[in-house]
């Protein structure tokens, strides 16, 4: 299910280990001398380009906006080796777009949930294409941390990873037949990851259909690499100027996790929205522009 506009154009890359990597870009050409900085943005695991819609729609006007789908995910291809799939290949697929495109500027990168750990390592690797990045609901940490409220998420999904090391068929099973079940995923994200009040029913449904689209072994192999934390060893490092939005009522992520977050990058700004849930920059895209667009101007990053 499609909910951005069709893009100005798209194609595919071939990233550094021969998968290929597709993209989209909304808005005014590169090459335009007219059009502002451009803006690549980072979806969340197992997520897709639609958690961007609000996004598009706002900046798409002036900026050339750029959307790619990870390894793994939708239209992009899988990766010849298992050891490849983990967030510093992803990131590596963003790099690939950015070069691919011949972008012969600094980007603003947006990260959402998982998106945030990629844009960060895309931060760490290449500081010089990276005006700013805007991180919406993400962690450094293990992100079963204080997932619902709990901690007791991250001893059921250490349990989990162990099971599956020695048993992995039944668990892929499993995802297999929650796969088939869209609506229950509809359910479970209309609960948990959205905000009931501001999110449509086609936003919920899309996230569910992009959720049944993704094998098991990518969705394992990536959540057991964010499982990790290794994303918060490396913070200190990264100096781009970096917005942390975080959405007050995130259950999936909670707010004083990604305050974590900014507290440890050099040079960021944590802002929380009242509301907000796991998809705050859909739930309030306007505000979360605004938000944006002033710490945009407060450090001269336009």
């Amino acid at each position: 299910m499609r909910l951005l506009p069709e893009p100005t154009i798209s194609g595919y890359a071939t990233s550094f280990d021969g998968t290929p990597i597709y993209w989209e870009q909304h808005g005014p050409s590169l090459k335009d001398e007219n059009a502002k900085r451009p803006m690549i943005f980072c979806y969340g695991l197992v997520c897709s380009m639609n958690q961007w819609r609000k996004q598009v729609q706002r900046y798409s006007k002036d900026h050339p906006c750029i959307l790619l789908d990870y390894r793994g995910h939708h239209q992009s291809g899988n990766p010849s080796s298992p050891e490849y799939m983990n967030l510093s290949a992803i990131a590596k697929d963003v790099s690939t777009i950015y070069h691919h495109l011949d972008i012969n500027d600094r980007v603003h990168i947006w990260g959402h949930s998982m998106g945030c750990n990629v844009a960060l390592e895309v931060a760490l690797a290449e500081p010089d294409i990276c005006q700013s990045l805007i991180l919406c609901c993400g962690t450094a940490d293990d992100p079963f941390n204080n997932m619902l409220g709990t901690n007791y998420t991250q001893v059921l999904s250490k349990k989990l990873f162990e099971f599956m090391g020695n048993y992995p068929e039944p668990v892929h099973k499993i995802w297999d037949v929650f796969r088939g079940k869209p609506m229950l995923t509809q359910i479970t994200a209309y609960l948990a990851g959205f905000n009931r009040d501001t999110s449509t029913r086609d936003d919920i449904k899309a996230y569910a259909e992009a959720v049944c689209d993704v094998s098991s072994e990518t969705f394992f192999a990536l959540l057991k690499d964010m499982s990790r934390g290794a994303t918060r060893t490396v913070l200190p490092r990264i100096k781009v100027p970096t917005l942390v939005v975080a959405g007050a009522l995130d259950h999936v992520t909670p707010p004083s996790e990604q305050a974590a977050l900014a507290s440890l990058l050099p040079d960021s700004k944590y802002v929380e929205i009242p509301a907000g849930s796991h998809n705050v920059q859909l739930d309030f895209g306007e505000y979360v522009g605004l938000k944006v667009e002033e710490f945009w101007r407060e450090r001269e990053l336009l």
